[in-house]
């Protein structure tokens, strides 16, 4: 492999691995503590092209729920930084993977009450905006 080859596996390394733990709604912070590496090394494999020895890329793989070959696939499947799910706050993103988690008639009655909220806020904005 020559070094602009190489050079180019780490950066859509480093990308994926950005991509995938925004998507996850995961800090640095909380992809360490899932992991065992410490956030400084994770920083650095996120922004300083460095790829992490194969134990530390499965443990990687195992936090965020994805077979290792993903952090290296350079493709557009990974939802970016720009534009996507990850522009929604982590806290955010959390508590939508803990509703997940819930029992199904649980989630069917949070929709639900959810549903009626989202009604009333789109109502009193109706009637708040004048008529032409």
């Amino acid at each position: 492999m020559s070094n602009v080859e190489e050079a180019s596996v780490v950066q859509i390394f480093a990308k994926n691995l950005f991509n995938y733990r925004k998507q996850r709604g995961f800090s640095q912070y909380d992809l360490a503590n899932l992991t065992g590496i410490s956030r400084r090394m994770i920083c650095q494999y996120e922004n300083k092209g460095t790829i992490p020895p194969g134990d530390r890329l499965q443990a990687l793989a195992d936090a965020l729920e994805i077979p290792v070959s993903k952090l290296f696939e350079n493709n557009t499947g990974v939802i970016d930084h720009t534009g996507g799910i990850t522009d929604i706050d982590p806290r955010s993103v959390k508590k939508l993977r803990d509703i997940l988690s819930l029992p199904v008639e649980d989630r069917n009655d949070l929709y639900r009450i959810l549903n009626k909220m989202l009604r009333k806020n789109q109502l009193e904005k109706q009637k708040s905006v004048p008529l032409p």
